[in-house]
């Protein structure tokens, strides 16, 4: 555990993060695992098929994902508040509704993905194996909501080592399993969903275990559903859970928009877009360590020391987001490269696609650390709407810029990668107005 109330606030924030980010790399590794092995080892369609097929897997666990956060802030807030009890039963409350909520999810998922293909007008050619490919992960999603959950109490509690050896040995475990079921057995897309789903149950089980005998804080000793607290979750939850499924719907009116391009678009995004999300991760992890940090301090009446980490953390975060930068400007084609069966009649095409929009978006990292600077600390101070506004801004004019550019400007596929940093510079601007307003002021509800 780790009590940020006192102590080295930069040196806090970076240790906290170090952890943290390595368990998110490692996370976001296995769908980047997914990706780079169907299409280095079967082929440029199949890559196009995981790619929207993960877009909506994103969609439907949205919401899930979100009141995880929320729950996540208020037992960060206890912690800082000395309130054990309330804590248990609020980590209690939370696995009671996450599971019956996460059985309905799946059941819609592998009931309606063909619909939710075509409603997303999804080329024929890769509709099947996309299909293929969420219903398996589908069928095992309470899987990774509940690795998930648990590692964001033990993050909320300070805690950031311990699920993450867990994690590394499980990614290992996929990419072990997309490899043997994808060369040796010839299995294709569904070789690789299965390979997930079995490390993501994996990583579930030791996860929970780890909670269970070494944390007492998130030992549940009775198993009871607590009304007011679950109201309380939801306060935090359900904007966060808004947020993501609003985000996740523009994202679904992005990808019915790069179908339109074709399957080698579609390929070269996906590959482009798995880098993205591996690169901005140091600049998110130091993110979600400034929540916590804050949460604690504003808990403990420290307000002072909350402002002193934001500023820590902007300073922290924009210099990461240069550096990533730069190193992305030198190594994009080696990496792009590894997403693409030198054999495939495509390739070519989606190298290009795959350059162009990296070259583009890795410009404007700076402006994705501010945004997520300020909004770290909004849902650290527990302004849990404005930390869903923002981003869910950010998107949506992302997808309306995206739209208007390929409409008017006759833009191809770079018109996704150029609405990104509109997106961001705009709601950023709109970030540090709020701030210096002092709008977020009085919004915990949790002081000691």
């Amino acid at each position: 555990m780790k009590d940020f109330t006192r102590g080295n606030i930069t040196r806090q924030i970076i240790l906290f993060s170090i952890p943290m980010l390595i368990g998110n790399v490692f996370q976001q590794l296995y769908s980047m695992v997914d990706a780079v092995v169907v299409g280095r080892f079967v082929s440029g369609t199949a890559l196009a098929s995981v790619g929207v097929a993960m877009n909506v897997l994103q969609f439907l666990i949205a919401a899930l994902i979100g009141l995880t956060t929320g729950a996540s802030v208020l037992i960060s807030q206890f912690y800082g508040a000395k309130q054990p009890d309330r804590l248990e039963r609020t980590v209690a409350t939370s696995v009671i509704f996450l599971a019956v909520f996460s059985v309905g999810v799946s059941v819609i998922g592998v009931v309606f993905a063909p619909l939710i293909l075509r409603l997303l007008n999804t080329d024929p050619e890769i509709s099947g194996d996309a299909a293929l490919y969420m219903r398996v992960l589908m069928a095992g999603m309470l899987f990774p909501i509940f690795y998930n959950m648990y590692t964001a109490y033990l993050r909320a509690l300070g805690d950031s080592r311990g699920p993450l050896f867990i994690l590394i040995c499980c990614t290992v475990l996929n990419t072990g399993l997309d490899l043997l079921f994808v060369i040796q057995f010839n299995m294709g897309v569904f070789g690789v969903a299965i390979a997930t789903v079995i490390a993501q149950c994996v990583s579930a089980v030791l996860c929970f275990l780890y909670a269970r005998f070494r944390v007492p804080l998130l030992h549940i000793k009775k198993l009871g559903f607590d009304k007011s607290l679950f109201v309380s979750i939801l306060k935090y939850g359900l904007p966060a859970a808004f947020q993501l499924s609003i985000v996740s719907l523009a994202s679904l009116t992005i990808t019915r928009l790069i179908n339109a391009f074709g399957p080698a678009a579609i390929a070269g995004i996906t590959a482009a877009a798995k880098i993205d999300q591996l690169a901005i991760m140091p600049v998110s992890s130091v993110s979600m360590a400034l929540s916590t940090f804050v949460a604690q301090n504003m808990g403990a009446n420290q307000e002072d020391r909350a402002k002193k980490g934001l500023r820590s953390a902007f300073v922290i975060m924009t210099a990461l987001a240069l550096c990533i930068s730069g190193l992305l400007f030198i190594f994009n084609p080696s990496i792009v490269k590894l997403f693409l069966n030198q054999n495939d009649a495509d390739t070519a095409e989606i190298l290009r696609v795959g350059l162009e929009y990296l070259n583009i978006l890795v410009a404007f990292y700076f402006l994705f650390a501010s945004l997520f600077a300020f909004n770290g600390f909004f849902r650290g101070v527990g302004d849990a709407v404005i930390a869903m506004a923002f981003p869910v801004i950010s998107l949506t004019i992302r997808s309306v810029a995206a739209h208007l550019l390929v409409r008017y400007a006759g833009m191809g596929p770079e018109a996704l990668a150029w609405s990104i940093p509109v997106g961001w510079g705009i709601t950023s601007l709109a970030s540090f107005v709020y701030y210096k307003k002092r709008l977020w002021a009085g919004k915990v509800s949790v002081r000691a």
